[in-house]
């Protein structure tokens, strides 16, 4: 068993306490109280040393199968990620065509075979090659309910509940930490608050969680965050709400009725997390603009539907006078396409932009640019205005809000070098650490680097990680204060950052001295709460 110490370096160990100034030591897999005999040892002066951030809202379900070294993930300093947020997974699932229509990062021409129906044999697929990070995965509600009864826009019948309770069940067993819905997209949206206490009560069973995007922050914030906490509440189990910011058209009061709202339901005992990533501009999918009966049928039936010329006219009132989430942002100036295999040449411009150069109206380029990608479809990605600055420094600032990416791991070569998400999945960590404590100064940098470490595990019930103290797995960065800089832009994403010196998965280097050594000590990472199995 290897015995590590890191010396003469500012610990910073995640509880949010002050700075203090120790060694940490290390024996195998955990930080130890002392270690006389170091087989090794590292020289952190003038460094930071810190628990590994925990991503607590990935995208990253396909791309760690396909890679799963996790570069821009491991390289600002990700130890662990939260997948399977969102609604949207990659198992169960009885038709992979369907699966990848509702789960972000997913790319054809990486040419790849998916060999998994179950999540346990999705969890074996993925940990079968190894996996530099840690993975802690939310089972899909999204590809719950597309095994149980596809994109039907209705409410369950009996047989399909139990069956979606089943999936569940067999998902929780196989390792899954919670539950995810993503109420606002299909087939989530089609259904009920009793289905989802249903399901989050099995979650519930299973010592898990309910992780939710809400149905609405728009019009109807409040009433969206109500049914998650009445959820929470009936199902008897933690939530997490995601990315919780209202959108820039919600009544300008309703931002602090649901903070007030929230903190008196804590106060009443429910167990309640918020997150968000620190950037004003969110990613999608394209075919999010359009209407939901568009994405009815198999990826073949779809991609029909976008080619076919009656197609635009039966859109263009949903989209010119729009009630869709996202089109009510506004000007088409607001959507910058990111990810298109198909016009790799349109990526960075704006819907405004690309319908001048197509000249098309807007409902004929969005339906163009989505027919262009054929049955990849759900590859084309964009970035629309997620919040103001304004409500995304007060979520920033509220003591429960843990920071994640909202995004996916990518890299600069090998097969992800194709993917091209926000500019978060390269340098979200650093960028919330540089632009809001140290240039800022929103909050002190214990309390920036409790929010991407014990804050997130204990949100999500991962209590073996998250801080530096004895017992703990030995999950650690090592960041240079005076280099650290996200080198990542919106119009290039696609930039590993700077002044991140070593990582450590599990008491193993995996970078250090700027390179990924190709170790893969990560693990499936377990709750630690108490079970009923």
């Amino acid at each position: 068993m290897a015995n590590t110490v890191i010396k003469n370096g500012k610990v910073i160990d995640g509880t949010g306490i002050p700075t203090t100034k120790t060694d940490i030591f290390i024996s195998g897999r955990r930080i130890v109280e002392s270690n006389i005999n170091p087989s090794s040892s590292w020289d952190a002066s003038g460094k930071v040393i810190c628990p590994g951030f925990i991503d607590i809202h990935s995208h990253a379900d396909y791309p760690i199968y396909v890679d799963g070294l996790a570069q821009s993930g491991i390289r600002q300093g990700l130890t662990t990620l939260v997948t399977g947020n969102c609604g949207h997974g990659p198992a169960p699932t009885q038709d992979k065509e369907l699966t990848k229509i509702i789960t972000i990062g997913f790319n054809e021409n990486w040419d790849i075979g998916l060999p998994w129906n179950t999540f346990d044999d999705y969890l074996k697929a993925l940990f079968s090659p190894g996996q530099s990070m840690n993975i802690a995965p939310l089972v899909s509600h999204g590809a719950v309910r597309l095994m149980a009864m596809g994109f039907d826009a209705r409410y369950p019948t009996g047989t399909e509940l139990a069956k979606m309770k089943s999936l569940v069940a067999e998902a929780m067993s196989a390792g899954a930490i919670g539950m995810s819905t993503g109420l606002e997209y299909s087939p989530g949206q089609h259904s009920n608050e009793a289905e989802l206490i249903a399901l989050a009560e099995v979650s519930a069973s299973y010592g898990g969680c309910y992780a939710s995007h809400i149905r609405n922050r728009g019009d109807n914030f409040e009433e969206s965050v109500r049914e998650a906490l009445n959820i929470g509440l009936k199902a008897n189990l933690p939530i997490q709400l995601s990315h919780l910011a209202p959108r820039p058209y919600a009544h300008p009061d309703a931002f602090d009725r649901v903070l007030n709202m929230i903190n008196i339901a804590r106060g009443n005992g429910q167990k309640i997390g918020i997150d968000t990533f620190p950037d004003p501009w969110g990613p999608a999918h394209l075919t999010d603009l359009l209407p939901p009966w568009v994405h009815e049928g198999s990826k073949s039936e779809v991609a029909d539907r976008l080619q076919n010329p009656a197609t635009a006219e039966q859109c263009r009132e949903y989209i010119e006078h729009p009630t869709n989430f996202l089109l009510r942002l506004g000007s088409f100036n607001n959507f910058y396409l990111t990810q298109s295999k198909a016009n790799p040449n349109l990526v960075g411009l704006s819907i405004e932009e690309i319908s001048q150069i197509l000249e098309l109206d807007h409902t004929k380029t969005i339906l163009r640019l989505a027919a262009d990608e054929g049955e990849d479809f759900s590859g084309a990605l964009i970035r629309h205005i997620f919040a103001t600055q304004h409500d995304l420094e007060k979520l920033l600032m509220d003591p429960y809000c843990s920071i994640g990416s909202d995004g996916v791991v990518s890299s600069t070569e090998g097969l992800l070098n194709s993917l091209q998400m926000n500019r978060s999945s390269f340098g979200y960590a650093p960028r919330f650490i540089k632009e809001y404590s140290i240039d800022k100064k929103l909050f002190t940098l214990d309390e920036a680097i409790r929010k991407m470490t014990s804050l997130p595990a204990t949100s999500v019930q991962l209590l073996d990680r998250g801080t530096l103290l004895p017992g703990m797995s030995a999950d650690v960065v090592i960041i240079d204060l005076d280099k650290l800089q996200d080198n990542s832009t919106d119009q290039s994403p696609k930039a590993y950052p700077s002044g991140i010196e070593m990582v450590m998965v599990n008491g193993e280097i995996v970078f250090d001295d700027a390179m990924h050594n190709q170790k893969t000590p990560g693990e499936l990472v377990k709750i630690t709460s108490n079970s009923s199995h």
